[in-house]
């Protein structure tokens, strides 16, 4: 609907711009601020479109507001003509750009179309290393890519890659999107991002599989990157793979060498469950974490999306002792309820608590007396979102409970409760809640309970 929207009022200005050019010279008139609000809410060929209006909005389309972001996404239509009009874009305005975004978009089986695409893609990094420097880059969806070209096609745009990122000397903002590398060209592309001041690090499908050959490789990452490595780095987002295990584990090593540096500002670490086989990793230890915290004393844990599968292996290998978790995601399978918080309040992961996200597959015995001292052990708790099966009682008391003994830091609250049998048990629900629910939002809890009987919504 937007993108309809953008188009077709692209035209209209166009159409209807020439005219009133031609018999009264208003378009033209505009000043600059309110042509560069405009440019910014349209599309690239629609802003092309808009700057063949008049001579001072094709003048405008050449200014620096323009072309600050850039997104490199090429159409089955532009790499079947001769000369792609994006390419002429960058040649042209590439030293203006700020914010790139790179995405392989090309959905096509041609294979002579994903070798265009690649031979621009590398054509593009090129004319980047030698004519900008930006601020933030965004790599993505390069899996379907690389499953189709050869091993030399492949070599030439990571080298491409590697020598662009090692050209940016400016560069705050490094994002990898299902890009799926091998192990060792993503290795060696975090070490061209190490000697910048980048602030915010994003490594989500980096590579394609972790080594096979753990002798080979052992040695490999005993040497290899660390997180201080990193100096100005303050947000890491990252699913757990064994490139991020070693960036925290390595720094053990040489601690009183990462001690003495000054600029040790790691705030945020967003940390993505994926799936993993946590068999093929060693896990890391609450010492490896103590040791983060003395080198990080401001950070914060976000762990997303666990799922344990039934498996406490998988709570015992995510969650350890000193580890500041400020928000968890977590799904719980056939574990109780009681085991996971008993687990949380041994580790002490309730004193960092703010976020609490739990998702339970399997209705939930005593309610209530499990949740509420667990709760109010979580003394910074602000969100709480809960999604329970049917038959799940005790929900009611619970909201009792901060009516009686309200939780001091607790802002917002969101329980979805599933599979209800019918209509009467939806009703029965809603009597036992509403009265606690309609006090609690006077006294200023931010308060939505969610019934769901089964294929309905209500």
């Amino acid at each position: 609907m937007t993108d309809k929207w953008d188009s077709e009022t692209a035209q209209s200005i166009a159409s209807n711009g020439k005219v009133k050019c031609e018999k009264e010279g208003q378009w033209s008139e505009l000043p600059s601020p309110p042509l560069e609000n405009i440019y910014s809410f349209l599309r690239r060929a629609d802003q092309v479109n808009m700057s063949l209006v008049c001579q001072k909005w094709s003048k405008e389309f050449g200014s620096p507001s323009v072309w600050k972001t850039f997104r490199f996404y090429l159409t089955e239509s532009q790499l079947l003509t001769d000369n792609c009009p994006v390419m002429e874009s960058v040649r042209k305005y590439s030293s203006m750009f700020q914010h790139v975004e790179i995405y392989y978009n090309a959905v096509t089986s041609n294979r002579k179309l994903i070798y265009t695409w690649c031979r621009y893609f590398i054509e593009f990094l090129q004319i980047l290393t030698s004519n900008s420097q930006l601020i933030s880059v965004e790599f993505g969806d390069f899996f379907d890519c690389f499953g189709v070209i050869d091993t030399p096609k492949y070599n030439d745009m990571c080298r491409a890659t590697a020598e662009f990122l090692g050209s940016q000397r400016h560069l705050k903002r490094a994002e990898f999107h299902n890009c799926s590398f091998e192990f060792n060209e993503g290795v060696e592309l975090l070490r061209k991002l190490t000697e910048h001041s980048l602030t915010h690090l994003v490594l989500r499908g980096f590579v394609v599989s972790d080594p096979l050959d753990r002798g080979e490789d052992a040695n490999f990452l005993e040497h290899s990157l660390k997180l201080a490595d990193f100096p100005s780095l303050s947000t890491f987002e990252t699913d757990y793979s064994l490139i991020f295990e070693n960036l925290v584990a390595n720094q053990s090593t040489d601690i009183q060498a990462i001690l003495s540096c000054q600029t040790r500002v790691l705030s945020k670490l967003i940390l993505y469950y994926g799936y993993i086989e946590i068999e093929d990793f060693r896990g890391l230890t609450s010492t490896d974490w103590l040791f983060m915290k003395k080198l990080y004393p401001d950070l914060q844990v976000e762990l997303i999306d666990i799922n344990d599968y039934g498996r406490p292996s998988v709570m015992d290998f995510f969650i350890v002792p000193n580890m500041p978790i400020s928000r968890l995601k977590y799904s719980i399978g056939r574990i109780e309820i009681a085991v996971l918080f008993d687990y949380l309040l041994t580790c002490k992961i309730n004193d960092h608590l703010v976020t609490l996200q739990l998702e339970c597959g399997e209705p939930i015995q005593h309610f209530s007396s499990t949740f509420i001292p667990f709760l109010q052990a979580c003394k910074k708790l602000k969100c709480l979102e809960l999604s329970v099966m049917y038959p799940t009682s005790g929900i009611d008391l619970l909201l009792k409970s901060w009516l009686e003994n309200p939780h001091e830091s607790l802002e917002k609250v969101i329980i979805d409760v599933w599979n209800i049998d019918g209509e009467d048990e939806y009703q029965s629900l809603i009597k036992l809640t509403t009265g606690y629910k309609f006090i609690l939002k006077l006294r200023g809890l931010n308060i939505r309970l969610n019934l769901y009987i089964k294929w309905f919504i209500y």
